[in-house]
């Protein structure tokens, strides 16, 4: 039994895997969807147990820059900036961008460039050339159709390290106890599985650790308003692309 399961993971296509299940899941995020949740994340923003964690983990020398890919509302990028760091925050959503200033003038820190960009659009032409931070982290913010594409634009960036977050079981994207059903298979696989998946196919050699939180109850009612504890998987590589 172990040399047929081993068999059939060997001749996985975790890209191609990706697209498929990205297709069988809710329409690609919008701009409008993420400028209304921007209210809601205001409601929540300050340090928090999970900033802690992942800083913690990132273990960045001083002075170092970072890409902060999907920088939300400040969660990484602003205690990031308080540190000393010199931060490229990006966000295709204008609501969290205008969260994000807002917060750092309100709390005086300054070292941010702030940039409306997306996964999918053209990095380079956006001003990010390779090589041109030390590190890139992405922090539960990989929404997208093709992973390896956005995982090799992380990988690009980078000179020194990189480091995601993706869920392990619940996600707005996905859960365990429902992820079945509303994507019609016959088995649920967590997202950070296929991360891991198409980052041995890059040729990386990823780093798996945990970070363990509890999310609490909000008024949004996709998230819904009990409280869940949530365990992302911190996975972080060192770039292989030139």
């Amino acid at each position: 039994m172990a040399g047929i399961v081993l068999e059939h993971l060997e001749g996985t296509d975790w890209r191609a895997a990706w697209v498929e299940r990205s297709r069988r899941r809710r329409k690609p995020d919008a701009c409008a969807y993420w400028d209304d949740r921007a209210r809601e994340f205001r409601r929540h923003s300050g340090r928090s147990e999970y900033a802690d964690a992942f800083l913690a983990m990132l273990d960045l020398a001083p002075g170092q820059s970072v890409l902060d890919m999907g920088c939300g509302t400040g969660t990484l990028a602003l205690p990031l900036a308080e540190a000393g760091h010199p931060v490229t925050a990006a966000d295709f959503s204008e609501g969290m961008r205008t969260a994000l200033a807002e917060r750092a003038r309100s709390a005086g820190i300054g070292g941010l460039n702030v940039l409306p960009l997306s996964w999918t659009d053209d990095w380079q032409g956006a001003g990010l050339a390779p090589k041109s931070a030390d590190v890139a982290v992405a922090s539960r913010s990989i929404m997208v159709e093709d992973l390896w594409d956005a995982l090799m634009k992380l990988d690009a960036v980078a000179r020194h390290k990189v480091a995601v977050t993706v869920a392990t079981e619940y996600s707005p994207r996905g859960y365990k106890a429902l992820g079945s059903a509303a994507e019609g298979l016959a088995c649920y696989l967590p997202d950070y599985l296929y991360v891991m998946g198409i980052l041995w196919q890059m040729g990386a050699n990823p780093e798996l650790r945990y970070i363990d939180t509890t999310r609490p109850g909000t008024a949004d009612p996709e998230l819904g308003s009990e409280s869940i504890p949530i365990r992302w998987a911190f996975i972080s590589w060192k770039p292989v692309s030139a």
